[in-house]
């Protein structure tokens, strides 16, 4: 692999030529320095600038929106979710093989529904062990922990999550919806809770969220929404046929809406916002610090199997994306009992 490495860094040697030039013109520029020298500043522009822009795309091109994500950037995000939550974190290791087994259970139960569908109540089985490796999460950080507070965290936070588990057992496929649409939630809320010190700055951005999911839930977006575009018809269908039959098209569209533009921010925290708050230091690396920082946490192996099955995900969009973005969200559905589950260590833990 020292060879390919060599190779990767000659590639992105002009990036970050191009990068420096950049960076220089910006600090001249008393509007922009600021912003640049700063990262707190820069997160928050950056913050607000992805919401505006995910909800503008949001009504401009919803259906566009819905295929496109997942192809390019949903088994990245993947990734990343493994390593900010599990590698860069000092897991004990006995907890990261439980997660590990956990991840590798619940792909191999959407795998073996792919190929037989209705041969094992598999919806109740996913969420049986979706939420018990949560209630394990909680459970792990309570015993590792000698504080009195952390025992305190864990027995509150394990009420919770086996009350949520019992009610996600008695509906099991429509606690699957639900999650769905909640899980891009949980991202948001570990970048606040564990990766913004300086949360002050995230507020412009949270405030617009808020206020975006809003429209998007109540159907007031839905006069300006594009749902005759590509992909839009298909996405409308998904939407509504997600739900139960009894819940108004109006009321599915509109959470449907806040799916897709909850989504692409879900997508923007573990590629851009997080990387960067995990970062030292006020600058942003470059190019090939960040590709050296990622070799060392993630063993070659990983980043070649990374890459692969983004390229393969991406090359079978471009021939049946709507398939392709089905069968990626049903494998894929681990990762948000992952993020959950690290959720409840680390609140427990207490970071």
């Amino acid at each position: 692999m020292p060879a390919a490495t060599t190779t990767v860094e000659r590639v992105l040697a002009p990036l970050d030529g191009a990068r420096r030039s950049l960076l220089r013109r910006l600090v001249r520029w008393d509007l922009a320095r600021p912003i640049v020298v700063s990262r707190d500043r820069r997160i928050c522009v950056q913050a607000l600038t992805g919401v505006s822009v995910s909800f503008a795309l949001t009504l401009v091109a919803p259906g566009l929106l819905f295929m496109i994500g997942p192809a390019l950037f949903g088994v990245a995000h993947v990734a990343s979710d493994v390593r900010y939550l599990v590698v860069r974190r000092a897991l004990p290791g006995w907890w990261t093989r439980a997660l590990a087994a956990g991840c590798v259970g619940l792909f191999a139960l959407r795998g073996l529904e792919a190929a037989f569908p209705a041969r094992w109540p598999f919806a109740g089985t996913e969420v049986a062990v979706g939420w018990g490796l949560a209630l394990s999460g909680a459970g792990a950080a309570a015993v590792v922990s000698t504080a009195r507070a952390a025992r305190r965290r864990g027995f509150v936070a394990g009420i919770v999550i086996l009350a949520l588990a019992l009610a996600a057992v008695a509906r099991p496929a429509l606690a699957r919806v639900v999650f769905a649409h909640v899980h891009n939630l949980i991202a948001i809320g570990l970048w606040l809770l564990l990766f913004r010190r300086a949360r002050r700055f995230a507020a412009p951005a949270v405030a617009a969220l808020a206020v975006a999911t809003a429209v998007c839930v109540s159907g007031l977006a839905l006069p300006f929404a594009r749902l005759d575009g590509p992909g839009a018809a298909r996405f409308a269908e998904e939407m509504v046929l997600a739900w139960p039959s009894g819940m108004p098209q109006r009321t599915a569209l509109g959470l449907g809406l806040a799916f897709v533009f909850l989504q692409s921010i879900h997508y923007s925290v573990w590629l851009s916002l997080i990387p960067q708050d995990d970062q030292r230091g006020q600058g942003t690396p470059s190019f090939r610090m960040s590709f050296r920082s990622l070799v060392r946490d993630m063993h070659p192996a990983w980043l070649v199997l990374t890459a692969g099955l983004a390229l393969a995900v991406a090359a079978a969009s471009l021939a049946d994306p709507h398939r392709t973005r089905q069968l990626y969200m049903s494998l894929a559905s681990f990762h948000g009992y992952l993020e959950l589950a690290a959720a409840a260590f680390l609140f427990v833990r207490g970071v």
